[in-house]
């Protein structure tokens, strides 16, 4: 199966790369879920996640030239998704960003098993409380635990040091567990 996949992106790239509005949406159907769900981590509402996507659409449309054709495209299409949304976060993001200590602060003990608590929220529930991350440390923790980079390449990307990279992961993960804890205890 998934060689007749592999073909069948490599007609519609090649279609693509020839000018052809029907593989050109052939594409854009095919990748369009996950790559909005890989946009909405980084956005902060559904509409910010649509302009982040169709900004990574044309990136990919415009620099298919570029591909070539060793390695997923899929890999290669989700690196030009991420590099959108960090653009879009560079150009619409405040250029300040303050977060309360007291907001990522961790209790001595949460008494709860977090995991069992994390099982029973949807996907659904916990990408909104990603979103409700504050925008630098929502951005870096999705880069480091779900788009792999390393810290030295979170800071060479977002322009902070390697600490405050690790930093943001590790308020955003106090934080998440503080509200999934209490909306498990809910």
């Amino acid at each position: 199966m998934k060689e007749h996949d592999n073909a069948r992106t490599a007609r519609w790239l090649e279609g693509c790369r020839n000018g052809s509005p029907r593989a050109q949406q052939k594409l854009f159907k095919h990748f369009y879920s996950p790559m909005f769900r890989l946009c909405m981590r980084y956005a902060d509402s559904t509409d910010e996640a649509e302009d982040m996507l169709s900004e990574g659409f044309l990136k990919v449309f415009s620099n298919l030239d570029k591909y070539e054709n060793t390695g997923s495209f899929e890999s290669w299409m989700k690196r030009v998704m991420i590099n959108a949304a960090l653009d879009h976060r560079r150009k619409y993001a405040p250029k300040a960003e303050m977060t309360d200590l007291a907001d990522v602060a961790e209790s001595e003990q949460i008494g709860y098993d977090v995991n069992a608590a994390v099982g029973a929220l949807s996907s659904e529930a916990i990408i909104s409380l990603i979103q409700q991350l504050p925008p630098m440390t929502r951005t870096v923790f999705n880069l480091f635990v779900f788009d792999g980079y390393s810290h030295a390449e979170i800071a060479q990307q977002m322009g902070i040091s390697e600490g405050t990279s690790a930093w943001h992961v590790n308020a955003a993960r106090t934080r998440l567990k503080n509200e999934i804890v209490k909306m498990y205890n809910e």
